[in-house]
């Protein structure tokens, strides 16, 4: 197969996914022909896909979720509005999309929940097959229990999750566990993506909490939070524009740049992890037999699905911010690991995708 990716650029989920499914098809001898970025007007491509994608990339402005100063949550209105005055951008640059995906000639195209795919076949309707791969795909399946709070920013979700799948063929949801199709919603339940340095991690156990968010705004709440529990070490990730590789605002408080071999080399040997409910951390810590505590950004309501599935599955306890680091503390030494569940679901990942993929490319 030709292969070409459409990825999300914000945060570290999708594009991280991008590449363990890499390489899981290059070891079947498939090829990686291109990859589409949406990416914010302030941001690049990451390091982490250059480095890891030997491939030709092409960056596209795709519309971004905004967050509050002032309280940090999701806001709505600014983000509605921002990207409404860009629709005309977004939209005339389905043209420069399909001139790339003309020249790379896929056999197949994988979107990683990226809303300009479904831009470009709107416009388009290319005969070339889709499939879409994102964990958001599980709050359309008719089995799955959503939270009952955020009708808005439910909706918002929705909405978001139906243009990256406009005109796919096949929409496969990351589980955290395992779960019937939804075939009458053209959706097919898959374990979650992990890249195979994360399956060949020895774990250990170090006295120290590892943080990360997806937001750097909340970093707030955290040192205060470590300001008052000096002998609390904390090793935390963040995506600050323009901030140092590595600060140290407290002597119990290290905050560095996200950086995904450094970010894996502290889960393998941490207490336990602080996260805001980002998917593909809590695949990771699930794998490793991390415990986790989850609160997910204000006004985020997929943080907050993936915060209620992932106690649902066993990981850990959920939480309303930082500041509720003390509960995370008490809640160690009980922890009940899901490890070796996990690793069993996450073994039937590679075969079903594989098979999903050279299904539609015949």
């Amino acid at each position: 197969m030709r292969i070409l990716f459409f990825i999300q650029g914000e945060g570290r989920g999708h594009q991280t996914q991008a590449v363990a499914l890499y390489e899981i098809l290059r070891n079947q001898g498939h090829e990686l022909v291109g990859a589409i970025v949406g990416v914010a007007p302030e941001r690049e491509i990451s390091s982490l896909l250059r480095q890891y994608l030997p491939t030709d990339f092409k960056a596209v402005e795709s519309p971004a979720l905004l967050y509050s100063d002032k309280t940090k949550a999701l806001a709505v209105g600014p983000t509605l509005l921002t990207n409404a005055r860009k629709g005309t951008r977004f939209w005339r640059q389905a043209a420069e999309i399909n001139a790339f995906i003309q020249e790379k000639k896929p056999t197949v195209i994988v979107n990683f929940y990226e809303m300009m795919c479904g831009v470009w076949q709107w416009q388009y309707r290319s005969p070339i097959p889709v499939v879409c791969i994102a964990h958001q795909y599980l709050l359309q399946h008719r089995h799955f229990e959503l939270p009952a709070e955020g009708v808005l920013n439910r909706r918002i979700v929705n909405t978001i999750t139906w243009l990256s799948a406009v005109g796919s063929r096949r929409k496969l949801a990351l589980s955290f566990y395992e779960m019937a199709d939804d075939v009458a919603a053209n959706i097919y339940v898959i374990p979650p993506l992990l890249r195979q340095n994360v399956l060949e991690l020895e774990t250990t156990e170090e006295p120290f909490l590892l943080a990360y968010t997806t937001n750097y705004r909340l970093a707030s709440d955290l040192e205060d939070w470590c300001r008052t529990h000096p002998d609390t070490q904390v090793q935390a990730f963040w995506d600050r524009p323009g901030s140092a590789a590595i600060e140290q605002p407290l002597p119990n408080l290290t905050l560095h740049q996200v950086n995904a071999t450094a970010f894996l080399d502290a889960m393998r040997r941490c207490r336990g992890l602080v996260s805001t409910s980002g998917f593909e951390s809590i695949c990771e810590a699930m794998y490793l037999g991390k415990p986790v505590m989850l609160f997910p950004t204000p006004g985020h309501f997929e943080q907050a699905v993936n915060a209620l599935d992932a106690v649902r599955a066993g990981v850990g306890i959920r939480a309303t911010s930082f500041l509720d680091l003390d509960r995370f503390l008490s809640y160690l030494p009980t922890h009940q690991s899901i490890q070796t569940r996990f690793q069993n679901w996450h073994r039937r990942g590679s075969e079903l995708i594989v098979r999903h993929l050279e299904e539609l490319s015949r």
